[in-house]
């Protein structure tokens, strides 16, 4: 029988060197050198883009090392998307562009042009054979769940099959579940019984296909795979049986053996992302339901849709409108569409164990690059215009104001909030946040030990490790997203550790809801005039109550000058909390706030010294945060943090900093007018 090994390397889009260089020398590097001991053995190998790039410029030796092998016949390259984007997330040119790039460069380097192509996330939909094959690709791997969740037997898995989308032919390979639990988690014994049962049920072709980062990056894996000794015993036991068991290459595999027949899949990815893409409250019952029920029954257990975590959280969408926006007027500019190309790579549009949508650095470099290609595309000449339209696809206009400095935007069907400010000169979105949200694992976190062994010997998927004690004293969910002038009307009974914890109610009806919106565009500025007729509820009653905030940014400016005017039937005072949120990527380092001559820490948590002005600085992203406002009766801030689960467990993650200025109103004396300037400088 036959054994296909699919390595595949990954590294996203504006991951840290120092996360490369740690992956390199405890993943890459040390696997094919000890691969290299064994002449007969041979691996398909996929690097996606970025990492590609990278190791090309930074490690020569092991370059050479991977193209003498390719030389010697023991390793076949596999192609993908150039930035390893979902390819359902995309245009279909901008999918096809993305795999030839990739080819192209992948062929510069080794020699050799690839035939296939790893499928990020193995997420897969009917149509991709006509993407592939508008690329040239003749095959790719997805998971025996794909396959079963169809119907195909465990014992017509052990081959692989033929599909086609409007004629567009592609072969398709199932990769083994029970291989991706196996290797290189248990002992050499068990893969080995693993492998003569295949062979007795006359199975001709095995499958593995996993993360290359498996073997020494993941927790407690390096000393399990080398130090220990697991992988080079893994070679070794395959080259002393390789009489039976041969390893063998994706083409090699097709030019020798047909495909066992054709094969039609539906949506699907693997299994756990099938969990982790169902909505939180739901995603716990799913998994008490596949950990339940009878093995004949798990297959046809359909999880979710991986375009639900468009859905599930907005920040992923946001980002993913933007880029069909920026992508569609790119046009034949080839250095905007490298920098959307770059703006697609996945790890940024989700979260499960992996995923990135919870890192801020990986938020930030989607933003970083969608903005470098707007940039591309926009006249240097002064200018400031400003529409109303449903950037979002969620069925309401968002209000969008642009000049050479700034790009601002504001949903009008959540409280008029700004949810979006990009910084042109550094290229930065600084309200790149994130909602602190409950997720279907948190219920685990008490039962997290800091303590568990990582030995190599457990997948990601098997442990429950906190990195830190104490972690559900964090565990606070917002009922809004965290955006920037956001309006709280809060009674005079709110305290700030409550509103930290949002745990209190407000008598107001405006963070939410939606704001009516005119918008003027006039000869050196735009003004968006947003209004809300609302309501303070007092002793279930309801008393009329109305925001209106004025919105102006100026040609040449980079700033943005707000009125508020309050008026309305309210008898009593209340306070109006104006709610800021600004992504700094972290909290420590050389970052800090000044407000009344005093620096402080970003990690500063609750009520500050009043004072009119306020500026953040963050040298890393080069950029100065200045705030001035009339006269608070009261400051507040607070870090947001979030709870999120990793490779290495459960970790803390610093998204924003919470800044709030609180001001008492009493409108018995009349409307209340407050004005507020935000401001951004190259720091």
């Amino acid at each position: 029988m036959h054994l296909i090994i699919c390595i595949h390397n990954h590294q996203p889009v504006g991951n840290m060197d120092f996360i490369l260089e740690e992956a390199y020398e405890k993943s890459y590097k040390p696997f094919f050198e000890v691969m290299d001991e064994f002449t007969d053995i041979k691996i398909n190998l996929h690097f996606s883009g970025y990492l590609l790039s990278w190791l090309n410029q930074n490690k020569p030796k092991y370059i050479k090392l991977l193209k003498r092998l390719i030389k010697e016949d023991r390793i076949e390259i596999v192609s993908g998307g150039m930035y390893e984007p979902i390819l359902s997330f995309l245009p279909e040119d901008d999918g096809v562009s993305q795999i030839k790039m990739h080819i192209d460069y992948a062929e510069s380097i080794f020699g050799t042009r690839p035939k296939g192509m790893w499928l990020a996330e193995r997420v897969y939909e009917p149509y991709m054979p006509k993407i592939m094959n508008k690329a040239n690709i003749l095959y790719t791997l997805v998971d025996d769940h794909h396959f079963k969740s169809v119907g195909v037997a465990d014992e017509d898995l052990y081959g692989y099959f033929v599909t086609e989308h409007e004629g567009n032919k592609l072969f398709i390979f199932p990769g083994l579940e029970s291989l991706r639990y196996a290797i290189p988690f248990k002992p050499i014994e068990e893969i080995d019984e693993y492998f003569k049962g295949v062979e007795e049920r006359v199975g001709d072709l095995a499958v593995f296909g996993d993360d290359g980062e498996k073997f020494g990056l993941w927790p407690g894996t390096y000393n399990h795979v080398y130090t220990n000794g697991w992988l080079r015993s893994f070679f070794k036991y395959l080259d002393e049986n390789k009489a039976w068991l041969k390893t063998t290459t994706f083409s090699e595999y097709i030019s020798n053996k047909p495909p066992k027949g054709r094969i039609y899949l539906n949506c699907n990815s693997y299994k756990e992302m099938s969990e982790w893409c169902l909505p939180a409250c739901i995603s716990g019952r799913y998994e008490t339901c596949i950990n339940s029920a009878e093995d004949s029954y798990k297959d046809f257990l359909k999880g979710g849709y991986f375009k639900y975590f468009l859905i599930k959280y907005d920040e992923s969408n946001d980002m993913h409108k933007k880029m069909l926006d920026v992508t569609q007027r790119t046009g034949m500019n080839e250095e905007a569409r490298k920098h959307v190309f770059m703006g697609q790579s996945n790890d940024s549009y989700w979260h499960g164990v992996f995923g990135g949508l919870y890192l801020p650095h990986l938020r930030a470099s989607v933003y970083e690059h969608l903005i470098e290609a707007e940039k591309l595309l926009e006249s240097k000449k002064p200018f400031v215009e400003g529409v109303l339209k449903d950037i979002n696809m969620d069925g309401y206009d968002e209000a969008v104001i642009n000049n050479n400095d700034i790009k601002a935007y504001f949903s009008l069907k959540e409280g008029g909030v700004l949810y979006e400010l990009d910084y042109k000169p550094s290229s930065v979105n600084i309200m790149a946040t994130l909602q602190r949200r409950y997720e279907g694992y948190h219920d685990k976190i008490k039962a997290a030990a800091s303590a568990d062994i990582a030995d190599g010997t457990k997948t990601i998927h098997d442990m429950v490790i906190a990195k830190e004690e104490g972690l559900d004293k964090y565990l606070h969910y917002d009922w809004y997203r965290r955006a920037s002038f956001i309006d709280h009307i809060m009674g005079k009974d709110v305290k700030f550790d409550s509103f930290y914890k949002s745990s209190y109610m407000e008598p107001g009806d405006f963070v939410k809801e939606p704001y009516c919106a005119v918008l003027n565009e006039e000869k050196n500025h735009v003004r968006l005039s947003m209004e809300r007729k609302g309501r303070f509820r007092k002793n279930g009653q309801d008393i009329a109550l109305k925001i209106k905030k004025d919105i102006v940014i100026g040609k040449g400016e980079n700033a943005i000058f707000a009125e508020y005017i309050i008026e309305g039937d309210v008898d009593e005072p209340f306070n109006l909390g104006v709610e800021f949120n600004f992504s700094f990527l972290g909290s420590a380092g050389d970052r800090y706030a000044e407000m009344g001559g005093e620096r402080f820490s970003l990690e500063t948590q609750g009520e500050l010294k009043s004072a009119r002005s306020i500026m953040f600085h963050d040298p890393y992203q080069h950029v100065d945060v200045l705030l001035d406002f009339d006269d608070p009766s009261a400051v507040w801030t607070h870090p947001v943090e979030v709870v999120s689960l990793s490779e290495s467990g459960f970790e803390r993650n610093y998204q924003s900093t919470m800044f709030m200025p609180v001001w008492d109103v009493d409108l018995s004396k009349g409307p209340r007018i407050i004005k507020i300037k935000l401001q951004l400088n190259k720091a």
